[in-house]
């Protein structure tokens, strides 16, 4: 596999992560993982609007304009010639200060740009038939809308999920759902669709984004308002929304059956639509 390190395309064994390096220290740092299908990056405007605010939010200086780092995606998909996968890249805040809580002003810092591709097929079966999830108490801090590196909660939640025989781990705070540790949750109840509002409680989701535009498209009715865990077990239909498994329905949370435990109507309308969706820009499905 091609990596991207510090702004070149290189063989893995040219990264080379020094010990000062504020993401391998502290997190210090922030993502984006873009679905490519047929060769092609699904989204990616979206996703560089994210990408760019994670960096406002957090003060950090990318040094980089936004036509370089969308070329950093190209670049990953040319030199591994992915056709179905992901690219992922991320920015850490510099490596080239000692250890030290407190991080350079903006205009000192000089950051570091790694990234790397994977290849898989669509999961067509999860999409289609639905998967397992389990409730998990929101452990993370009140910056979840900066896609940042501090990722601990969210592995501990996937965890203790496959413990569990489940795919998701859906998070709440406070007796209401947040989000699924790496994505944003939809419940439909009498054909209405809710989903929590984005804030600093959450990501603001690509896939949900776009399930949302197609929800207007379609004139599904829909409300952006936060909702219980009670809401949730009681709902005709919970669906996760996400780069890599899409619009995924969820068909049991702990031993709770959601709606007939089958994907249900709403979530197979928006679907088919997502999927129009990707063939517009990348061509096929894949």
């Amino acid at each position: 596999m091609n990596y991207l390190w510090k702004g070149s395309i290189v063989d893995e064994q040219d990264v080379n992560i020094r010990f000062n390096d504020r993401g391998y220290q502290f997190g210090d740092g922030i993502y984006e993982f873009v679905r490519v299908y047929n060769g092609k990056l699904f989204a990616l405007e979206e996703h560089l609007d994210r990408f760019v605010n994670s960096a406002r939010l957090l003060e950090m200086n990318l040094n980089y304009s936004r036509d370089e780092i969308r070329q950093f995606f190209y670049d990953l998909v040319e030199a591994n010639k992915l056709d179905s996968g992901n690219v992922y890249i991320q920015f850490t805040r510099g490596d080239n200060a000692p250890r030290n809580h407190n991080y350079l002003p903006y205009d000192q810092q000089i950051s570091v740009v790694s990234g790397c591709t994977a290849s898989y097929s669509r999961d067509a079966d999860k999409i289609e038939n639905g998967v397992k999830a389990i409730l998990y108490p929101d452990k993370r801090w009140m910056l979840c809308h900066a896609k940042s590196l501090n990722l601990l909660p969210n592995c501990m939640a996937i965890a203790e999920a496959k413990r569990h025989g489940a795919d998701k781990a859906i998070l709440y705070r406070d007796g209401y759902i947040t989000e699924e540790r790496a994505g944003n949750v939809m419940i439909v109840k009498n054909g209405e669709i809710f989903t929590r509002p984005d804030g600093p409680e959450i990501l603001p989701g690509i896939t949900k984004l776009i399930a949302l535009d197609i929800c207007r498209e379609l004139h599904l009715p829909f409300e952006e308002k936060a909702f219980t865990v009670a809401d949730l077990l009681q709902a005709d239909e919970v669906i996760v929304t996400d780069s890599k498994t899409e619009l995924c329905p969820v068909i049991q949370v702990n031993d709770t059956l959601i709606g007939q435990g089958t994907r249900g109507s709403i979530c197979a309308r928006l679907d088919e639509e997502y999927k129009k969706r990707i063939i517009r820009q990348c061509g096929k499905v894949t």
